[in-house]
């Protein structure tokens, strides 16, 4: 009872932004250099807890909140589409993190940054992934972490990234890829996806056939598991050994 009344009583946007600080807080007492977050370039003695049923230890960042998947998503932006190209980078991000988010948003290798969200509580933009309020080819490089599987019509979010990049631009999708067929599931209940795949907003698990749903819709894709090419002090220090949905899809506009 005292959680909804918390919850009607104080705005979604005020509660992330107390969560957030408590976290800052909590932050002070691990304070060590054991560990290093790339995202914010930060250290601690060791990494919060993450997780409500099966919780996994030492993984998230006490600084930024980053997981696992968002510093791996950030070194393969450091190393590799920030190496590729040599102009400033204008970027659209869907549902972003804190700690990218904030990277991205000082570095000096991106021109402008956009953080969009179907909820504005959780980002700059109200946007709609299927029905983007931008120009065509708009934007560099688009992320979308975690998205698509949640959209009833992911395909045309699909079509919109397409059209908002620029001819060469890249966008880096992440989301849980199992087997080689993607598997619809927006037919099941709620309670059903919530206990076995704990959202019950999915609508669909991706196998690696996605790179031929998106190659359908002019995106040239490749599933890479990028934790694997990291040196293993990195992912040690990084705390990435046990990295899940870590498989990144990396696609150009053709």
């Amino acid at each position: 009872m005292i959680r909804r009344l918390y919850q009607k009583c104080v705005s979604e946007k005020k509660r992330l932004a107390l969560h957030y600080a408590l976290f800052k807080i909590e932050a002070i007492f691990l304070a060590g250099n054991k560990y290093e977050c790339c995202c914010c370039g930060k250290s601690s003695r060791r990494f919060l807890s993450h997780g409500n049923v099966a919780i996994r230890k030492n993984i998230r960042c006490p600084h930024c909140l980053s997981l696992e998947r968002t510093r791996i998503l950030c070194k393969y932006i450091q190393n590799v589409i920030m190496t590729e190209n040599t102009k400033p980078l204008r970027i659209l991000d869907f549902a972003p993190v804190m700690g990218l988010k904030n990277y991205l948003r000082n570095s000096p290798s991106v021109a402008e940054y956009i953080d969009g969200d179907i909820n504005p509580n959780v980002a700059t933009y109200k946007v709609d992934i299927t029905q983007m309020p931008f120009e065509d080819n708009s934007f560099d490089l688009v992320l979308c972490s975690h998205v698509l599987y949640c959209v009833p019509e992911d395909r045309k979010g699909m079509q919109e990234i397409y059209r908002v990049l620029r001819p060469g631009g890249r966008a880096l999708i992440i989301d849980t890829i199992e087997g080689e067929h993607t598997v619809e599931l927006g037919h099941l209940p709620k309670e059903t996806l919530l206990k076995e795949y704990g959202d019950e907003n999915t609508c669909r698990v991706y196998g690696r056939d996605i790179t031929e749903i998106l190659g359908t819709y002019g995106l040239k894709a490749q599933i890479i598991d990028y934790v694997k090419q990291l040196p293993s002090d990195f992912i040690e220090k990084q705390r990435l050994q046990n990295a899940f949905d870590a498989e990144i899809i990396d696609c150009i506009k053709v």
